[in-house]
């Protein structure tokens, strides 16, 4: 090639470098004559390392083995199935025949009204047994919307859950929340402020809005005493019956007892064990029942973490939803009172499906996160022994882009820092967020006819979450 070309190649090479780095260091600036706009020409060569500029940038999720699940597949695989029924795991030669499987489902709103866990139990039951939903609460916000069991309360319940923000002294229950019977019950009034001109606060001279109305948390006292009643449903993921119910309390003051009726016959009365650590009384009924229905005296201060149903033999997966919580800080379950419910209940797998609460667009790092979830993992597996835990993503949530919705930009990277704090805490991990389909696969599920998840773009319809259960079953099979 002729020497003749370089040079002047070479000078104009050197002329469009420089003009380039003037033109990123020359800052933006507007005026009524011209505007002039900085140019990102070298931001946009560079890669985008730890943060993600779009949200279809996929981030590798750490690669770990599941072996973390072996106990309790061995454990499902050795129960025998149902007449007529193939079992869905296969049984490990010369196992030894269990009669029982438990699952502990903790998460946030996205499970709320049995949803995810419900068909999971379902499936599981329906090839090999098991008769009742589990642990249940005495008061729920969505007890409406839940359809396995029909659920419903007086008023009068001091309810503490991760939520509340003071009694850190008082243990949580596994269902994560405690309960005490009151005579009152609280809720927001209004505070009677000085009256006001009305022609002051009409004048457009004002300079100040006018004082908004003020609340406070008030009692109010009633005349009857706490109740909570529970009534089967003969539906997929419910019972048609009870047979085997347990009441989990603790701190019950001398002479405390509870009332129960069964099928609106009149109530009897058993006395409750005092004790500070867990307790445990067997209330089944003589035969099978469809209605049950406790009342507590409301000025015995007694921690009541709620009831079991279930059966002795079968599979079941318990539902612990709250809403708005992050999945953070599980010391609010103290380690003797987890210790306790262990050995009770035995728990064979606990799934904790959590990040929508903690999720933010603007969120580039989730060091701090790590840090936290690591500490409650930690907490879990001191208390609870070797029981296996899955870590189950955040799913795929939409946000508003200008006049379009697309995935949140921080998912991917809260995704991968989840199936990190499960590779270093030695969990399982399931990525629902890829198995979803990624990168804006919610909007196909709300898109969906019908939909699959609601237009927030971020929850589960029913159908939805019967599908995510579907999905999580072929995981634990092995087939996703």
């Amino acid at each position: 090639m002729n020497k003749d070309f370089f040079k002047p190649a070479a000078l104009v090479l050197l002329a469009a470098v420089f003009t380039g780095i003037l033109a990123w260091a020359i800052p933006a600036w507007n005026n009524d004559v011209f505007s002039i706009r900085k140019m990102q020409w070298f931001e946009k060569l560079q890669s985008p390392g730890a943060t993600v500029d779009s949200a279809a940038v996929q981030l590798e999720t750490v690669d770990h083995a599941q072996d973390e699940l072996e106990p309790f597949l061995k454990k499902i695989g050795s129960l025998s199935a149902l007449p007529g029924k193939e079992a869905l795991f296969e049984r490990p030669v010369f196992a030894r025949k269990d009669k029982q499987v438990r699952i502990a489902y903790f998460s946030d709103s996205i499970i709320e009204g049995d949803l995810i866990t419900a068909p999971l139990r379902q499936a599981l039951q329906s090839v090999y047994g098991g008769k009742g939903v589990g642990m249940m609460p005495i008061t729920s916000i969505v007890s409406g919307f839940r359809q396995t069991i029909r659920h419903s309360f007086s008023r009068n319940w001091e309810t503490i859950s991760f939520m509340s923000r003071d009694h850190y002294d008082i243990s949580l229950g596994i269902t994560g929340y405690t309960f005490i019977p009151r005579p009152f019950y609280t809720a927001q009034r209004a505070i009677e402020t000085s009256p006001q001109d009305t022609l002051f606060v009409a004048d457009s001279t004002a300079t100040s809005p006018p004082e908004q109305p003020k609340t406070e948390t008030a009692r109010y006292y009633v005349d009857y005493d706490p109740w909570v009643e529970y009534k089967a449903m003969d539906v997929a993921g419910g019972a048609a019956d009870f047979t085997n119910i347990r009441l989990f309390y603790s701190h019950a003051p001398d002479s405390s007892f509870v009332r129960i009726s069964y099928d609106a016959a009149a109530p009897i009365t058993m006395w409750l064990h005092s004790g500070e650590d867990l307790q445990q009384t067997d209330i089944s009924p003589q035969n099978p029942v469809k209605t049950i229905r406790l009342e507590f005296p409301a000025r015995k201060a007694v921690r009541i973490y709620g009831l079991s149903f279930d059966a002795q033999t079968g599979v079941y997966v318990d539902n612990f939803p709250i809403r708005g919580y992050s999945g953070l800080y599980f010391q609010r379950m103290h380690e003797e009172t987890l210790q306790a419910f262990q050995k009770r209940l035995a728990y064979d797998l606990v799934i904790l499906q959590y990040g929508g609460n903690i999720s933010n667009p603007k969120n580039q790092n989730y060091d701090n996160y790590k840090l936290a979830m690591h500490r409650t993992i930690t907490h879990l597996q001191e208390a609870m022994g070797d029981v296996p835990i899955l870590l189950v993503s955040v799913q795929d949530r939409s946000v508003r882009d200008g006049t379009a919705y697309k995935t949140s930009p921080d998912i991917p990277l809260l995704v991968k820092a989840q199936s990190e704090v499960a590779a270093e805490t030695g969990c399982a991990f399931w990525n629902l967020y890829e198995a979803m389909g990624g990168y804006n696969s919610m909007l196909g599920f709300a898109n969906q006819n019908p939909p699959l998840a609601g237009k927030d773009y971020t929850h589960f319809t029913r159908r939805g979450a019967d599908r995510i259960a579907e999905m999580l079953l072929k995981f634990l099979q092995g087939d996703a």
